[in-house]
């Protein structure tokens, strides 16, 4: 399990809001091929993001997507399941799972009348995340593969909870998963996930009641009342592993709350929640590995003018936050961690691929 870092500050906007790319910023048209078969469509890398045309991927998965128009809902739908992507409301919904998107969708024609077939392209994320296919980008052959992969036996049901009064706003969404043959196992993941969910409830009550002798013994700061918000992503359920992140906002008043990420993997079989130094190799110098990449990544960014650093980056820890993507170990540190409050939470993805000499064998099928 990775451990919370306490956040100063981040807007819940900056997690919240979704941004849309012109395709003039776009790096390069790239060939998309699906397990191995040409896709007669063209990929967009932007920034090192993989953008995949919504229509012609899901398509060829088998879904049907329906779009009647810009202020209305896309849908996404084969037997048994159904995603709605709101692009006025920047949401998404996977069955019953409403979340927000965060910078999710690339747009060619902004501001114009067009169709999903030649505008709407979605980040690799979405793919992974809801429809079960694992992105690599080729680079040397300039083409990005696709490939369908088998999820978990499990099905995953979101709890839901919302309340409003005059000192707090309250919007809790936390998942329980059912079809695990050990139900031990299954409660005792379940409760972790309710515990998590618990605690921002109870943080969110603490900071109302604080704001509420506040105002009586004369504060006359914010007009506004508290907010607590938690919800959760899915980012990878497969090979009997279980990996998903959780963003808790709370705000207490003045210009803005407070945001902090956390994961958890879980082995669904035993119900072992991994920390990082768990998948590799005890003579696997995983830290200076990973270190290395991140540091030349936010060289780059800093040199392009996209990050700028409070505090020099120096290695991760050996328990670093993470979680796993459909293709990779993606690593993450909190708002002003290294970073100033505008930058958000930034996230590093490192590749399975790039790792395979140093994860354990029971991790093999990562590579």
């Amino acid at each position: 399990m990775t451990k919370k870092v306490l956040l100063m500050g981040v807007i819940l906007t900056l997690f919240l809001s979704m941004q849309a790319y012109s395709f003039a910023a776009a790096d390069d048209q790239t060939a998309i091929e699906l397990d191995g078969t040409k896709i007669k469509a063209a990929a967009y890398i932007d920034e090192g993001n993989i953008y995949l045309p919504l229509r012609a991927v899901s398509e060829a998965l088998g879904y049907k997507v329906r779009w009647s128009g810009k202020d209305n809902p896309i849908s996404v739908s084969k037997t048994g399941e159904n995603i709605m992507i709101d692009l006025k409301n920047y949401t998404i919904t996977a069955n019953d799972h409403t979340y927000y998107m965060s910078g999710d969708y690339l747009d060619n024609a902004a501001n114009k009348d067009t169709t999903v077939e030649n505008t709407i392209y979605m980040r690799a994320n979405f793919f992974s995340e809801n429809l079960a296919l694992k992105t690599q980008w080729d680079k040397s052959n300039e083409k990005v593969k696709l490939e369908k992969t088998t999820e978990n036996k499990i099905t995953i049901k979101t709890i839901k909870e919302a309340s409003e009064n005059e000192e707090i706003k309250m919007t809790l969404q936390y998942p329980q998963i059912n079809g695990l043959p050990d139900q031990a196992v299954q409660e005792n993941i379940n409760s972790v996930f309710k515990k998590a969910a618990d605690t921002t409830r109870n943080e969110g009550l603490q900071n109302a009641d604080e704001m509420k002798k506040d105002m009586a013994s004369g504060y006359s700061g914010s007009p506004n009342k508290c907010e607590s918000y938690f919800d959760y992503k899915l980012k990878y359920n497969q090979n009997g592993l279980l990996s998903l992140i959780f963003l808790d906002y709370q705000y207490t008043g003045g210009a803005h709350g407070m945001t902090l990420q956390s994961s958890y993997t879980f082995d669904l079989k035993t119900g072992k929640a991994y920390n990082l130094q768990d998948l590799f190799n005890s003579d696997a110098d995983y830290v200076l590995y990973i270190s290395n990449i991140v540091g030349n990544r936010i060289t780059e960014g800093v040199k392009e003018g996209t990050l700028y650093e409070l505090t020099p980056f120096q290695a991760i820890k050996d328990d670093q936050d993470f979680y796993l993507s459909g293709n990779a170990v993606v690593v993450y540190f909190q708002q002003y961690e290294y970073f100033p409050y505008a930058a958000g939470i930034q996230e590093f993805p490192i590749d399975f691929s790039t790792l395979q000499d140093m994860l354990k064998p029971d991790f093999g099928f990562l590579k």
